[in-house]
Protein backbone atom coordinates (compact mmCIF):
# COMPACT_ATOMS: atom_id res chain seq x y z
CA UNK A 1 0.00 0.00 0.00
CA UNK A 2 2.60 2.59 0.81
CA UNK A 3 4.79 1.29 -2.42
CA UNK A 4 1.43 2.35 -4.56
CA UNK A 5 1.30 5.39 -2.95
CA UNK A 6 4.74 6.68 -3.17
CA UNK A 7 4.72 5.76 -6.87
CA UNK A 8 1.53 7.72 -7.02
CA UNK A 9 2.85 10.88 -5.88
CA UNK A 10 5.99 10.29 -7.96
CA UNK A 11 4.30 10.04 -10.93
CA UNK A 12 2.37 13.42 -9.88
CA UNK A 13 5.57 15.23 -9.06
CA UNK A 14 7.73 14.29 -12.23
CA UNK A 15 6.34 13.16 -15.16
CA UNK A 16 7.88 10.09 -16.70
CA UNK A 17 9.89 11.34 -19.30
CA UNK A 18 12.27 12.98 -16.92
CA UNK A 19 12.52 9.83 -15.18
CA UNK A 20 13.17 7.94 -18.03
CA UNK A 21 15.90 10.20 -20.06
CA UNK A 22 19.01 10.49 -19.23
CA UNK A 23 22.51 11.34 -21.21
CA UNK A 24 24.95 9.14 -22.04
CA UNK A 25 28.75 8.96 -22.10
CA UNK A 26 31.67 6.34 -21.76
CA UNK A 27 35.03 6.55 -21.95
CA UNK A 28 36.90 2.83 -21.78
CA UNK A 29 40.61 2.38 -21.92
CA UNK A 30 42.94 -0.59 -23.26
CA UNK A 31 45.48 -1.34 -21.22
CA UNK A 32 48.35 -3.92 -20.98
CA UNK A 33 51.17 -4.32 -17.94
CA UNK A 34 50.93 -0.71 -16.81
CA UNK A 35 50.33 1.11 -20.14
CA UNK A 36 47.05 2.46 -21.63
CA UNK A 37 47.51 1.79 -25.10
CA UNK A 38 44.26 3.56 -26.56
CA UNK A 39 40.95 4.52 -25.46
CA UNK A 40 37.79 5.09 -26.77
CA UNK A 41 35.13 7.91 -26.15
CA UNK A 42 31.50 7.85 -27.58
CA UNK A 43 29.07 10.19 -26.59
CA UNK A 44 25.26 10.48 -27.63
CA UNK A 45 23.82 7.58 -26.28
CA UNK A 46 20.49 7.21 -24.48
CA UNK A 47 22.20 6.01 -21.56
CA UNK A 48 25.94 5.81 -20.26
CA UNK A 49 25.68 1.94 -20.07
CA UNK A 50 24.51 2.25 -24.08
CA UNK A 51 28.04 4.15 -24.60
CA UNK A 52 30.54 2.04 -22.57
CA UNK A 53 29.25 -0.88 -24.98
CA UNK A 54 30.05 0.90 -27.98
CA UNK A 55 33.23 2.07 -26.74
CA UNK A 56 34.08 -1.30 -25.99
CA UNK A 57 33.03 -2.60 -29.46
CA UNK A 58 35.33 0.17 -31.13
CA UNK A 59 38.63 -0.83 -28.78
CA UNK A 60 37.90 -4.50 -29.93
CA UNK A 61 37.60 -3.68 -33.64
CA UNK A 62 40.63 -2.19 -33.31
CA UNK A 63 41.61 -5.21 -31.93
CA UNK A 64 42.08 -5.00 -28.61
CA UNK A 65 40.68 -7.20 -25.25
CA UNK A 66 42.16 -10.54 -26.76
CA UNK A 67 41.61 -11.77 -23.53
CA UNK A 68 42.56 -15.41 -24.27
CA UNK A 69 46.59 -14.57 -24.90
CA UNK A 70 46.00 -12.23 -21.71
CA UNK A 71 47.07 -9.56 -23.92
CA UNK A 72 45.12 -6.37 -22.83
CA UNK A 73 42.38 -5.42 -20.52
CA UNK A 74 40.03 -3.26 -21.85
CA UNK A 75 38.51 -0.78 -18.73
CA UNK A 76 35.64 1.43 -18.11
CA UNK A 77 37.19 4.78 -16.58
CA UNK A 78 34.71 7.36 -16.93
CA UNK A 79 30.96 7.73 -17.46
CA UNK A 80 28.54 10.48 -17.96
CA UNK A 81 24.53 10.92 -18.07
CA UNK A 82 25.09 14.71 -18.92
CA UNK A 83 23.49 15.32 -22.03
CA UNK A 84 25.49 18.25 -22.96
CA UNK A 85 29.29 18.65 -21.64
CA UNK A 86 32.88 19.98 -21.99
CA UNK A 87 34.94 16.92 -22.34
CA UNK A 88 38.93 16.44 -21.69
CA UNK A 89 41.21 13.45 -22.55
CA UNK A 90 44.64 13.37 -20.47
CA UNK A 91 47.53 11.29 -20.89
CA UNK A 92 51.07 11.19 -18.59
CA UNK A 93 53.67 8.86 -19.70
CA UNK A 94 55.97 8.36 -16.08
CA UNK A 95 58.32 5.93 -14.38
CA UNK A 96 56.69 4.34 -10.76
CA UNK A 97 58.52 4.13 -7.89
CA UNK A 98 60.28 0.63 -9.25
CA UNK A 99 61.56 3.21 -12.31
CA UNK A 100 59.04 1.26 -14.54
CA UNK A 101 57.94 3.14 -17.98
CA UNK A 102 54.09 3.76 -17.85
CA UNK A 103 51.42 5.42 -19.15
CA UNK A 104 48.06 6.03 -18.22
CA UNK A 105 45.10 8.55 -19.84
CA UNK A 106 41.87 10.09 -18.06
CA UNK A 107 39.24 11.32 -19.48
CA UNK A 108 36.60 13.97 -17.23
CA UNK A 109 33.09 15.74 -17.99
CA UNK A 110 31.44 18.50 -16.79
CA UNK A 111 28.67 20.52 -17.62
CA UNK A 112 30.08 24.15 -16.64
CA UNK A 113 33.61 24.73 -18.06
CA UNK A 114 37.01 22.79 -19.47
CA UNK A 115 38.42 23.73 -16.15
CA UNK A 116 35.90 21.30 -14.60
CA UNK A 117 36.44 18.43 -17.31
CA UNK A 118 40.06 18.25 -16.71
CA UNK A 119 40.15 18.72 -12.79
CA UNK A 120 37.69 15.53 -13.60
CA UNK A 121 40.24 14.02 -15.57
CA UNK A 122 43.15 14.53 -13.16
CA UNK A 123 40.73 12.87 -10.43
CA UNK A 124 39.44 10.03 -13.07
CA UNK A 125 43.62 9.22 -13.68
CA UNK A 126 44.56 9.55 -10.19
CA UNK A 127 40.74 6.93 -9.32
CA UNK A 128 42.87 4.04 -11.82
CA UNK A 129 46.56 5.04 -11.41
CA UNK A 130 47.17 5.24 -7.18
CA UNK A 131 50.90 5.72 -7.99
CA UNK A 132 50.38 9.20 -10.39
CA UNK A 133 50.39 12.48 -8.99
CA UNK A 134 49.75 15.56 -11.63
CA UNK A 135 52.15 17.64 -9.57
CA UNK A 136 55.35 15.69 -9.95
CA UNK A 137 54.64 13.49 -13.36
CA UNK A 138 52.57 16.03 -15.72
CA UNK A 139 50.50 15.24 -18.31
CA UNK A 140 49.59 16.33 -21.73
CA UNK A 141 45.81 17.38 -23.22
CA UNK A 142 44.86 14.51 -25.89
CA UNK A 143 41.34 15.77 -26.58
CA UNK A 144 38.91 18.61 -25.76
CA UNK A 145 35.37 19.15 -27.42
CA UNK A 146 31.80 19.87 -26.38
CA UNK A 147 28.58 17.89 -26.89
Amino acid sequence: MRSAALILILMLIVPLGQIAHAGGAACVMANYQGQTLDYALVYGQSHPDEAQEAASAELRRKGYADHGRHLDLMRAQNLSNLDRAYVIVIRSEFRDRRGKARSAMGCGFSEDSYRDAELDAVRDLQAYFWGWKPDLHGYELVRRFQY
